[in-house]
């Protein structure tokens, strides 16, 4: 049997977790029901769910079944070593001159699905991550990866979900040092993306000006000017949100707001253009002069505006993400919304939510079993599930543990 076909038939194995409590991810909870596994995807979910006479029975008393957790900007796979260039795939520096706006660089092209960090996040109960270039005022397009660790996972560069980029202070200073200058960069590529989409052969043939991107740059603004490709900005203070709405909503574009340190002071205009902020509340705090009016609380006032939250991490924290969650939980946001900001909100931020983001019958069998509530720490994920297929508990950082163990004597451990 191939080794393909031995995954197949593993990820189409049945499984019923029975008499489980199950956080759906949308900020509501069952209790003692049923959720039953089976071809990759949720089958069932109740407390009467039949349960096929194959299934392997898991009994859940006393446990938690979650959706699996998403990020959604990473260099997971991108960054292995940060200080050895040669593992570093996360963009092109924005202090050079190509790597400012590079909107037709694609993370996935560099992506390693066999990064040693991935079993390591996944143990904490992720089971995808949006891989997300960085540095560039546009720095080019991410994609959706399950963390499952295999070849298998290449992502597919030809379905990125969404463009990023960044403005504020440090793009500020890579175009020149003055944020007027970093909207003139933006409205200038947006406007050539337009003219190019509308007027491709008469560029081809010489009969068009010189336009500020090339056409391959230009190709992969197409689907974020259209307004069908979110395009995520980095942006923290609350004048250059106010400016970000604009942008998006002169140029037709759907935007989520990453970072947002102090969106929150303009949390009825993000609410009413109902743009998702991606929040890291750890990093609630005033570090910049972009951040002046940091504060602990800000994902509870988001939340409370009605702004559509989700929680993320700092690079190379990705396994923070559910205690960032409760770190949320513990200066006002409330338990269940902490919950979906992990699963079903940046499902919905980047329009996932149809395959991922819940525990719903049709829905990707990506779960996670819990010992308990996955916001307290002294929780651990017992299974995890990607695409129905139980993921294995091995980790470099364990296999160290146990190598190095082995050289010390019983008597002495």
């Amino acid at each position: 049997m191939s080794a393909l076909c031995l995954v197949v038939s593993v990820a189409l194995a049945q499984v019923a977790v029975e008499h489980v409590r199950v956080e759906v991810g949308d900020g509501t909870a069952l209790d003692d029901v049923t959720v039953v596994v089976s071809g990759g995807k949720v089958q069932a979910v109740g407390k009467d769910a039949p349960v096929p006479a194959a299934a392997k029975r898991v009994d859940g008393r006393g446990k938690v079944l979650t959706p699996g957790f998403i990020e959604v900007h990473s260099t997971l796979g991108l960054k292995e070593v940060e200080l050895e260039p040669s593992t570093v795939d996360d963009g092109l520096p924005a202090s050079r001159p190509e790597g400012l706006l590079v909107p037709g660089y694609r993370a996935a092209d560099g992506f390693n699905p066999q990064s040693v960090w991935i079993p390591w996040v996944r143990e904490e109960g992720l089971t995808s991550v949006v891989a997300a270039p960085v540095h560039g005022l546009l720095a080019g397009t991410g994609v959706w990866v399950p963390l499952t660790g295999k070849l298998e996972a290449m992502p597919d560069p030809k379905a990125p979900v969404a463009m990023f980029g960044a403005v504020g202070q440090g793009a500020a200073e890579a175009a020149g040092g003055a944020r007027g200058g970093v909207w003139l960069k933006l409205r200038e590529a947006f406007a050539d993306a337009r003219a190019y989409g509308k007027n491709k052969a008469a560029w081809e043939q010489n009969r068009w000006r010189p336009l500020s991107l090339s056409p391959v740059h230009l190709e992969a603004l197409q689907p974020v000017v259209q307004g069908k490709l979110p395009l995520v900005l980095d942006v923290h203070r609350a004048s250059d949100v106010l400016t970000a709405l604009a942008f998006a909503r002169e140029e037709g574009v759907k935007l989520v707001i990453l970072g947002g340190t102090e969106a929150y002071l303009v949390a009825r205009q993000v609410a009413a253009a109902k743009v998702p902020v991606v929040l890291v509340p750890s990093e609630q705090v005033p570090g910049s002069f972009e951040q002046l009016h940091a504060r602990d609380d800000a994902a509870a006032l988001l939340a409370k505006a009605g702004v559509p939250l989700v929680i993320g991490c700092s690079d190379f924290q990705k396994r923070r993400l559910r205690q960032e969650a409760g770190l949320a939980v513990a200066y006002g946001l409330e338990r269940g919304a902490a919950l979906a900001a992990i699963t079903l909100g940046p499902a919905k931020a980047l329009g996932l939510d149809k395959d991922v983001g819940t525990v719903a019958p049709g829905k990707r069998a990506d779960v996670v079993l819990w010992s308990g509530d996955p916001l307290e720490l002294s929780s651990v994920a017992e299974r995890v599930f990607i695409a129905g297929e139980e993921q294995p508990k091995d980790t470099r950082q364990r296999a160290l543990v146990e190598r190095y163990l082995s050289r010390i004597p019983a008597a002495k451990r």
